[in-house]
């Protein structure tokens, strides 16, 4: 057995219903606490209505401004937002963009610089502020995760930050707040939960436990995505669990190779991040079997995609096209999409040589 480390100092609370443990979770410990989320969450999904009733001893400020693929500029401007109403706590309300976006800004609320120069190595002076996070859609896992995701909307990249104090504190995963969410959320958002399973489970860093966690996550998926997409419950429940499965393997192994290619096409194509990464899963598979060194662990892989005839079939059954002109790539782009890649820690603990021209290589035979 091998040597390894586990630890996630997350205080997980799943199931149906479970929003309505948020009051006794908060208690008297805050007053003041700042709700991050989007426009869309705020207008449409049930979450708010769970969670307003139980505020009414608090003050409760509601900030709404996250859009998909969170900016330093909204960090800065829930900066602002949080020293204003002198916040003890946050709640990240909604997908991956309003969670991350909520822990950007606990970071900012007690540490003077730009998120840029902390994800340039900064350290922090002092610890961010306590994060609740509560899922709206079964995608990011990062209700359960060290990490953030902010986009420089000047220079169309898309960075990761990392950080054990960003951990969120708890994570109430309660699969009823997913219910409303539309279809097309529902298959980007799976798509993610699947893709960021298979990066774990190929990771340098992978290990025993998040192992068992994706070979359980990946199946769901494959099993329960087709009727979660008609808003089957229980197939929704089963969407649920597996994010967070796959969220934990992903805080332990992070993702590879995959994700970091997939950044380009939602910064410069507005390409929904987790369908970013559907659409190159299958060069991505094809050249994991090809050059990688755990070919072994690629057939574990492809062996789980022949239930549902292939991961070009799964794909295709979701009417996903894994072409990139059909998103409007043209081949000029390719060597900025690899300048943009190459620079990503993600690509040291891909089990494969890699260099600017595999990389081409890789999106090239995608168009």
């Amino acid at each position: 057995m091998v040597s390894f480390q586990f630890h996630l100092p997350v205080q997980i609370r799943f199931g149906k219903g479970r929003i309505q443990d948020l009051q006794s979770i908060i208690g008297d410990r805050f007053k003041r606490i700042l709700i991050v989320t989007d426009k869309g969450v705020a207008e449409k999904s049930r979450a708010l209505e769970a969670i307003l009733p139980q505020m009414q001893d608090y003050h409760v400020t509601l900030f709404n401004q996250v859009e998909q693929n969170p900016s330093y500029k909204t960090l800065e401007k829930g900066r602002e937002v949080v020293h204003r109403d002198d916040i003890e706590l946050i709640i990240g309300l909604g997908g991956g963009s309003p969670m991350d976006a909520a822990k950007g800004i606990a970071v900012l609320a007690k540490n003077e610089k730009t998120m840029q120069e902390y994800m340039a190595g900064e350290p922090l002076d002092a610890d961010p502020l306590p994060i609740i996070c509560i899922p709206t859609t079964s995608g990011t896992g990062s209700e359960v995760t060290p990490f953030a995701v902010f986009t420089d909307t000047e220079e169309q990249v898309k960075d990761a930050f990392s950080h054990p104090q960003i951990f969120p504190a708890v994570s109430i995963i309660d699969p009823e707040l997913t219910y409303t969410v539309s279809k097309t959320v529902i298959a980007n958002t799976a798509l993610d939960v699947l893709t960021h399973a298979i990066e774990a489970y190929f990771s340098k860093d992978a290990q025993p436990f998040t192992d068992a966690m994706v070979l359980e996550a990946i199946p769901l998926v494959l099993e329960a995505l087709a009727p979660a997409i008609k808003h089957n419950e229980d197939a929704m429940e089963k969407m649920a669990y597996a994010s967070l499965l796959a969220g934990m393997a992903i805080a332990h192994c992070s993702t590879i190779l995959l994700h970091a290619m997939a950044y380009p096409l939602t910064t410069m194509h507005r390409v929904p991040h987790g369908k970013a990464n559907g659409i190159l899963l299958p060069a991505f598979l094809k050249f994991m079997r090809k050059s990688s060194t755990i070919k072994e662990r690629v057939a574990v892989i492809e062996q789980l995609f022949e239930t549902v005839g292939g991961v070009e079939a799964f794909l295709d059954g979701l009417k996903i096209s894994h072409k990139l002109t059909d998103y409007g790539v043209e081949s000029s782009e390719l060597d900025i999409f690899v300048k943009k890649v190459i620079v990503k820690e993600d690509l040291k603990i891909t089990p494969a040589n890699i260099t600017e021209k595999i990389i081409k290589s890789i999106y090239e035979s995608t168009m």
